[in-house]
């Protein structure tokens, strides 16, 4: 049982906490990564490359983020075994796990490859599993750990016509996320996902090309009125690390602005 905070601060705080962060060298990324830190953890800032996890890690310090990059490329299990054997050399026990790295190849059903199914269920599905399985197998000797997974708007109702891969793999980072939960709480383990709405990032962009397009897409979908930002995810990615949500697990928290609630 965890223990009482003597206050509200206490009960949100990452002090003395290692939080993993996947892709963080994107929008959302670093945006999580920076609430992170300012919520007292260390943060390891991981991406595909050397050079993007490092730049993140130089931006993140201006802003007085303790903080350490490392290569992970989620679609290959062999880096993420790298990743972690790295960090146990280096004496790092990751408490928390934000598995945030994801691809968005939008085709139609009828026109949709081979390898845009491939490389989207590898990167969103087998990467998020087996990054939270490699963490987990770590986390139940300590009897604690928390992991929260990056799923979609996409994973719980339709977004749009060319969606049916990336909404299939994210349904299923959502249903993957509650068998984990149901399998790891006996080790103190807690496993939860967000599911954002449309955000402005570098990966959104082609789905919100015009002012217009935004405009109709807010007008129709969204009762708060305005596309998300990736400082909108800041606040529930501190809730699901942090024993603020000590008893929530198997949940998915929707960030949207109403979008689902609207349809």
């Amino acid at each position: 049982m965890p223990a009482t905070p003597s206050t509200l601060n206490d009960l949100f705080s990452l002090r003395g906490l290692t939080a993993l962060v996947t892709g963080a060298a994107g929008g959302l990324g670093r945006a999580q990564c920076l609430a992170l830190g300012a919520a007292g953890a260390k943060v390891v800032v991981s991406d595909l490359s050397a050079e993007a996890a490092g730049s993140a890690c130089d931006d993140l310090r201006k802003e007085g983020v303790e903080c350490l990059p490392l290569v992970l490329d989620a679609c290959s299990l062999e880096s993420v075994d790298s990743a972690f054997e790295a960090l146990d050399a280096a004496g790092e026990a990751v408490d928390i796990v934000i598995n945030n790295a994801g691809v968005s190849l939008r085709n139609s059903a009828l026109e949709a490859t081979p390898e845009e199914f491939d490389t989207t269920l590898s990167v969103n599905l087998r990467g998020t599993y087996f990054v939270a399985q490699r963490a987990a197998r770590r986390m139940r000797g300590r009897g604690d750990g928390r992991i929260v997974n990056v799923s979609s708007i996409g994973g719980l109702v339709v977004d749009g016509e060319r969606s049916s891969v990336y909404d299939a793999s994210k349904a299923a980072v959502v249903q993957v996320t509650k068998n984990m939960a149901y399998e790891w709480g006996r080790y103190g383990i807690r496993v939860n996902s967000i599911a954002p709405g449309y955000m402005r990032t570098a990966m959104t962009s082609d789905l919100l090309p015009t002012r217009e397009v935004e405009e109709r897409l807010v007008g129709t979908h969204i009762p708060l009125g305005r596309v998300g930002e990736p400082g909108d995810l800041c606040g529930a990615v501190v809730f699901l690390a942090s024993d603020a949500s000590a008893y929530v697990t198997g949940h998915t928290l929707t960030v949207d602005g109403g979008w689902v609630v609207a349809m």
